[in-house]
């Protein structure tokens, strides 16, 4: 379940982890707990009476196990030693009154040992062992990230296709059953509300995953486009999730949930049973690795978490921040919305225009804005850059110039772990935004070279 709990204030809320990240949000002071050295085992925790998450089972092919091992309701779920860092339980000291929420996975971050930072009105990991070492993991083998501050949405009843159609850019009717798309809900200047991935469960039934912190933002807009007999609920404080990311991330899964499991293909959900509770398995992720994003009842969560990351002890498996995740979408060029994607940028100058049909025949909010600037082009681009040299690394809001003139302003930056050097991306004149132009960014008073480059700044050749 989503608690919320209360913000910090200490000394570290300067750090330079903030500027490694590039969030305003403050860090969370961490002390050492008396008495405990190490987590070693999680209490089972019972089953719901309600199902919670999934009024249905996706309708595609569901195969089920039996219920054997650990964090069956009742039981214990005993963790190796080797899956929990040796370091002391670091609790949060928290005084600021303005609340904040926690993921029901809170505790077992604790557990772990992980720096918490506010992020988008949670209380979130940045890391556990280390960013750089975190990313390495990811991109070598595999790492898991907990996503439950992420939103869930369903969507039903025999309208569902044509409203959803008629709200977002994507064509919704393409997905078939058990098929997603990733798509944009925009406002009526064409301004990026919300980057989503929406997955179709049954011929009228539909999952929205929407991001944590346009949570309110996104139901107070679908419910204010709502038609009758169309169906909403928000299962978001009732849901959680975790994104299996890496090279071995199916090794790792299919070890985990058995051969039984019935193993998604790319952008495609399927469900399953773990321990007698439902889960929904989807071929998606944030960090340009293939893996897979589990959804599930919130009441299972930490032995969910605890026991993937038993099972994929042997494979490498590490679990994961958010300073690695920003930096592992940042090379692969994935947007963040709130920094690359706002209300005041559309998603054609944001180069989403694979995902904005606007040849379907509904009319979504911005179609008309967008149609026009199709015809008569955008006048900025979100581009990627890197660094010339070694240096400071970019940072959001740094302004890129070419000669005495102004050609845009960073969005996002930060060094790459992969490459070596500085990366980021940046909204810069059409005029300036050709691969290989070169420009100057402006860092602390100083220019430095970089050069405008083309996405993605990695890619997985397999």
């Amino acid at each position: 379940m989503k608690t919320t709990a209360r913000s910090p204030k200490s000394k570290e809320h300067r750090s330079k982890l903030r500027g490694i990240l590039g969030w305003p949000g403050p860090l969370v002071a961490r002390v050492p707990e008396r008495g405990i050295a190490r987590a070693q085992e999680v209490t089972g925790i019972g089953t719901s009476p309600a199902n919670l998450l999934f009024a249905r089972n996706v309708s595609t092919p569901t195969r089920t196990r039996s219920c054997p091992g650990p964090a069956v309701a009742g039981q214990e779920a005993k963790i190796s030693s080797a899956t929990v860092p040796d370091r002391r339980y670091i609790p949060t000291i928290m005084s600021d009154p303005a609340p904040l929420q926690k993921t029901a996975l809170f505790t077992a971050h604790q557990k772990l040992g992980a720096r918490l930072v506010e992020f988008g009105g949670w209380l979130m990991p940045v890391q556990y062992t280390g960013i750089v070492d975190e990313h390495k993991a990811v991109r070598e083998a595999a790492g898991v990230f907990d996503i439950s501050h992420m939103g869930e949405f369903f969507i039903s009843g025999g309208g569902a296709p044509g409203f959803l159609n008629g709200l977002l850019t994507n064509d919704a009717a393409k997905p078939g059953v058990g098929q997603g798309q990733y798509t944009l809900m925009l406002n009526e200047r064409g301004g990026v509300i919300d980057d989503l991935i929406l997955y179709r469960l049954h011929d009228a039934e539909f999952l929205l995953v929407v991001n944590a912190a346009k949570i309110d933002e996104d139901r107070a807009w679908i419910k204010k486009n709502l038609p009758a007999g169309i169906s909403f609920s928000d299962r978001s404080d009732a849901t959680g999730a975790l994104a299996l990311q890496g090279p071995r991330a199916l090794e790792i899964a299919r070890a985990f949930l058995g051969a039984a499991w019935p193993e998604p293909k790319r952008n495609e959900i399927t469900s399953h049973s773990w321990n007698c509770q439902p889960i929904l398995a989807a071929r998606t992720g944030y960090t340009g690795e293939d893996g897979l994003e589990f959804f599930f009842a919130g009441e299972i969560a930490e032995n969910f978490f605890f026991a993937l990351l038993e099972a994929g002890r042997p494979f490498g498996l590490k679990p994961c921040g958010l300073g690695a995740r920003d930096t592992l979408r940042l090379e692969a060029c994935l947007p963040l919305n709130g920094n690359d994607l706002s209300e005041k940028r559309t998603p054609l100058e944001a180069g989403l225009g694979p995902f904005v049909s606007l040849t379907k025949e509904a009319v979504f909010p911005g179609k008309d804005i967008l149609q026009k600037q199709k015809s008569e082009g955008v006048k900025e681009k979100l581009v990627a850059f890197r660094l010339k040299e070694k240096g400071p690394p970019p940072r959001p809001h740094y302004a890129l110039f070419q000669g005495d003139v102004q050609a845009g302003e960073a969005t996002s930056g930060a060094p790459s772990p992969t490459l070596g050097y500085g990366i980021g991306l940046a909204y810069v004149k059409t005029a300036c935004a050709e691969p290989g132009t070169p420009l100057e960014l402006e860092v602390r008073g100083a220019r430095v070279p970089v050069e405008i480059v083309k996405k993605p700044f990695y890619k997985r050749n397999s």
